[in-house]
């Protein structure tokens, strides 16, 4: 499954990613950022507020992976960052080494953020809601609504500028749009897949506008979760779905996340999926759940594309081995 990842040199957009990957490859070895831009700057993020930032931020404490995809993307470390499930993101690899743990991302040790005192907090709106005015005296807090692929691009967009990169921030949105164009030509189509979050032994499928579902659908295949059943709200990105109902629904691709260790629980209905009997059930990385930084949805859309459709895109070998999507198992 892990053949060499081809160099696409027939791609339109390999000048523009090179590009990209060499100067990010020059910001990390550098270890600063390349700031072209000037400070103070005031970014209006997803409450709607208002937040100012007087000058560079030198450290920076990110509450969900987005910050700290980010970060990376643009040659920095994080300082802080929380968990899902008590494990940091195996994605991100060694770009998080060293990082502060925060606690669950659901639930921020304050305790530990006030000691850390960055001078920027980025993170997921859902989670630190409850939190914010603790949030905003311990340092400049941005939150942002991460479900959509116009919140990745505009997410990007305004972290970055905060970070003093608004330009590469730009880039790496740019370079996504392209490799997304160049995917959704090149796939064949004509699956079905669904999108699942294993929670508490619940499945929670996810509906079309969530960015990874999102991304299934560009790659030519049928999300059979469909759309949600109140497209005014980002909010539900899924639902619960029962294995009986996944039965009648029966999809060509299973795509699976689950947070703790271990296999999934087995149930008599499994074995009768056609995903199952035919080896196309997968268990993914968190990126496919915290799919918007450009890193993480990066890697989604390559590895997606090879779980699809393995005759046209060989798999990325790029993907650190804990991250890597690998066959669902279930337990006896």
């Amino acid at each position: 499954m892990h053949a060499p990842h081809p160099t696409h040199a027939f791609s339109p957009i390999q000048p523009l990613r090179a590009a990209l990957i060499a100067l990010l490859t020059a910001t990390a070895l550098g270890g600063t950022p390349a700031v072209a831009q000037g400070y103070p700057v005031t970014i209006v993020d997803d409450r709607g507020k208002s937040v100012t930032i007087e000058r560079l931020p030198r450290s920076v404490a990110s509450v969900s992976t987005f910050g700290a995809d980010l970060l990376a993307a643009l040659g920095r470390k994080v300082d802080g960052l929380s968990t899902l499930n008590n494990k940091q993101s195996a994605f991100l690899g060694d770009a998080t080494r060293g990082a502060v743990n925060l606690g669950e991302v659901h639930e921020t040790n304050l305790e530990v953020l006030t000691t850390l005192a960055p001078d920027l907090i980025i993170g997921l709106r859902t989670y630190t809601e409850p939190f914010e005015k603790k949030f905003e005296e311990i340092g400049r807090f941005l939150a942002f609504d991460l479900i959509t692929l116009d919140d990745s691009l505009h997410a990007v967009t305004r972290a970055a500028t905060a970070l003093g990169d608004a330009a590469r921030g730009e880039a790496l949105n740019a370079a996504f749009l392209e490799t997304l164009d160049e995917y959704a030509e090149r796939a064949p189509g004509g699956l079905t897949v669904i999108f699942l979050w294993h929670w508490a032994d619940v499945p929670f499928a996810f509906y079309d506008h969530h960015l990874s579902t999102h991304i299934i659908a560009r790659l030519g295949a049928t999300n059979v979760q469909g759309a949600s059943p109140t497209p005014q709200l980002a909010s539900p990105d899924s639902a619960a779905i029962t294995l009986e109902n996944l039965l009648g629904l029966d999809p060509d691709v299973i795509i699976s996340f689950k947070g703790d260790e271990g296999p999934f629980v087995d149930h008599p209905i499994w074995p009768r999926l056609k995903s199952v009997k035919n080896g196309r059930a997968w268990r993914v990385g968190d990126q496919y759940v915290m799919p918007h930084g450009p890193i993480a949805r990066d890697m989604v859309l390559r590895e997606l594309a090879h779980l699809l459709y393995p005759a046209q895109f060989p798999p990325p070998d790029d993907i650190p081995a804990g991250a890597r999507a690998s066959a669902m198992r279930f337990a006896r």
